[in-house]
């Protein structure tokens, strides 16, 4: 039985030569995650649980202090 690293090997090398740079975009932004510093991640749970709450137009000038 292949392993994953085998497999995906055996994937690359089956794929035609006109893919092969799509291909190595793709894993290649896979390896690069993105550091979320804990109040972004904080922001953007807030967000989250906002997600689809009707948010009256006085309350958005609040926020933004308007």
């Amino acid at each position: 039985m292949a392993t994953n690293r085998q497999r995906l090997h055996e994937i690359v090398d089956s794929l035609p030569d006109n893919q092969l740079e799509a291909a190595l975009c793709f894993l290649a932004e896979m390896g690069d995650e993105e550091v979320v510093e804990p109040e972004t991640a904080a922001k953007l749970d807030a967000a989250l649980s906002e997600l689809g709450e009707d948010v009256p137009l006085e309350e958005v000038r609040r926020r933004l202090g308007l």
